[in-house]
C-alpha cells in the first residue's frame, strides 16, 4: 500500500495526512461516477483559504511574506466583502473555511473574525485558523470552538524575553493565555475539537531552545506539538535558516529529546524535519486533481481569488476579484476553467510539484484510490472531511 509523509512532524502524530484526507473530497466529487481527467470544476470549493489581512502584530525574523504582505499594502478586507464572502460561503456548501495568512487572523476588526465562525452553519462546514493567538481571546467562546476543527499556533519561544528575541515584541504571555483560555472552554463545553496545536517554527536565533519550547507546550495542554524549520520562501539571504553548523547541532538536540521524552515520530522523521528528505514528488507530474476538480480556492484581503495556492499572486493564474464579483460568479466561470488548464499546463515549466506542495500528494493519493491501492476514508469521519489543510 502506498505511504504518503505528513507535511509537518508531529510529537502526538493524529490520524490524518495531507494526502489522504483529499479522499473525501475526491469520493464525495467523483463517486459513483467513473473519474476521468479534465477540467470539471466543483459547484464549490471544498476548502477556502481566506486571508482577511495582510497586517501583523509581530515582526519576526522568520516571517515568510514580509516583502508579500508590504506589495499588498498591509490590506485587510472591507467588512462589507467579508460578509458577501460569508454569505457565499454558506449558500455555495463550503465544507472548510481556513482563516490564515501572513497577516494575523485573530487582528481583523478587533477580533471579528470570531463572529463569522461562529455564523458558519454547523451541519456542513468547520472552520480551522492558523494563528499567532497574541490577540486570541475571541475565540474563546463555545459557539465559536464547535465550529472548528483545528487551530495551529506558531509557537518560537518559553517566555516573553525569549519571544521578545525572534518577534520583537513581549506577547508570549498574551499568546499562552489565550491557548489556555481556548482549551479551558472547549474542555468545559465538552467538545473534542478544535485540535489546539503548537507547531514550533525553528529558525537561527531560538533552535537551542528545543527543550524549553517543548516543555513549556506540553505543560501548556496542547493536542499535538508539530515542528519544523523555517525556510528562506521569499529568497531575501537574511540569515534566519539554520546554517550547516547550526543544523547539526540541532539535530543532536531533536535526537536527544526526542529519545529523552519517547518521541518516536520525531526520531524516525529527523530527515524530514531537517529538510533532508525532498517535501515534493520525484518523476514528472503533468496532473493536478486539486486544480482540475476545484478543490480548493483562496481569497484574498484585497479581494482576489485563485485557485492554487502555490501560484497565487501571479496575475495570469487570478480567476476572479470579489471587488467586481461574487464568489458565485467567480467559481467554476470561463475564466476560472481556463486558469486551471493554463495551471495543468504548466506544470512541467513551474515544476510546482518539486516544491513540496500538498496538492501532488493529494493527486497521488487519489490516483492511488482509482487504481485500488488506497481505501476510501470511513463516511463516519465528519471532522476530517472540514477544515484541516487541504
Amino acid at each position: 500500500m502506498p505511504e504518503f509523509e505528513q507535511i509537518t512532524t508531529t510529537a502526538q502524530p493524529s490520524p490524518y495526512s495531507s494526502a489522504t484526507k483529499a479522499l473525501h473530497a475526491a469520493k464525495a466529487t467523483f463517486l459513483p461516477g467513473p473519474l476521468q481527467r479534465g477540467i470539471k470544476i466543483r459547484s464549490a470549493p471544498w476548502s477556502l483559504e481566506m486571508y482577511a489581512t495582510f497586517a501583523c502584530n509581530t515582526r519576526c525574523d522568520h516571517c515568510y511574506a514580509k516583502n508579500r504582505n508590504a506589495a499588498y499594502g498591509f490590506a485587510s478586507m472591507p467588512v462589507e466583502m467579508m460578509d458577501r464572502l460569508h454569505d457565499s460561503i454558506t449558500a455555495m456548501g463550503v465544507r472548510g473555511v481556513q482563516y490564515c495568512g501572513g497577516g494575523e487572523p485573530t487582528q481583523w476588526r478587533g477580533g471579528k473574525i470570531a463572529d463569522y465562525i461562529a455564523r458558519l452553519p454547523l451541519a456542513t462546514t468547520r472552520a480551522g485558523m492558523a494563528s499567532n493567538l497574541i490577540k486570541g481571546m475571541p475565540l474563546a467562546r463555545p459557539d465559536v470552538l464547535e465550529r472548528m476543527t483545528f487551530i495551529e499556533v506558531a509557537v518560537f519561544a518559553y517566555d516573553d524575553d525569549t519571544y521578545e528575541q525572534v518577534a520583537h515584541t513581549r506577547s508570549h504571555t498574551a499568546m499562552e493565555q489565550a491557548a489556555r483560555a481556548i482549551i479551558a472552554t472547549r474542555n468545559a463545553a465538552g467538545l473534542t475539537t478544535p485540535k489546539v496545536n503548537a507547531k514550533v517554527l525553528i529558525n537561527a536565533t531560538n533552535y537551542r531552545w528545543l527543550e524549553q519550547i517543548y516543555d513549556w507546550a506540553e505543560h501548556v495542554g496542547f493536542d499535538n506539538i508539530h515542528i519544523r524549520l523555517v525556510d528562506d520562501y521569499e529568497k531575501t539571504g537574511e540569515p534566519f535558516v539554520l546554517d550547516t553548523r547550526q543544523r547539526e547541532e540541532f539535530r543532536e538536540l531533536l535526537l536527544r529529546l526526542a529519545d529523552e521524552r519517547g518521541l518516536p515520530a520525531w526520531r524516525e522523521q529527523a530527515g524530514h524535519i531537517l529538510g533532508e528528505h525532498a517535501k515534493g514528488a520525484d518523476g514528472a507530474h503533468r496532473w493536478c486533481w486539486t486544480v482540475a476538480a476545484g478543490f480548493n480556492c483562496w481569497v484574498l484581503a484585497n479581494g482576489e481569488v485563485y485557485a492554487c495556492g502555490p501560484q497565487w499572486g501571479r496575475s495570469e493564474y487570478l480567476i476572479g476579484d470579489l471587488r467586481e464579483n461574487n464568489l458565485e460568479d467567480i467559481w467554476g466561470s470561463e475564466r476560472h476553467q481556463q486558469v486551471a488548464q493554463r495551471l495543468i499546463s504548466n506544470m512541467a515549466l513551474s515544476g510546482c510539484y518539486r516544491m513540496g506542495c500538498r496538492h501532488i500528494h493529494q493527486t497521488r493519493a487519489i490516483d492511488a484510490w482509482q487504481a485500488g491501492d488506497l481505501a476510501a476514508p470511513g463516511a463516519e469521519e465528519f471532522e476530517t472531511q472540514h477544515a484541516w489543510f487541504l
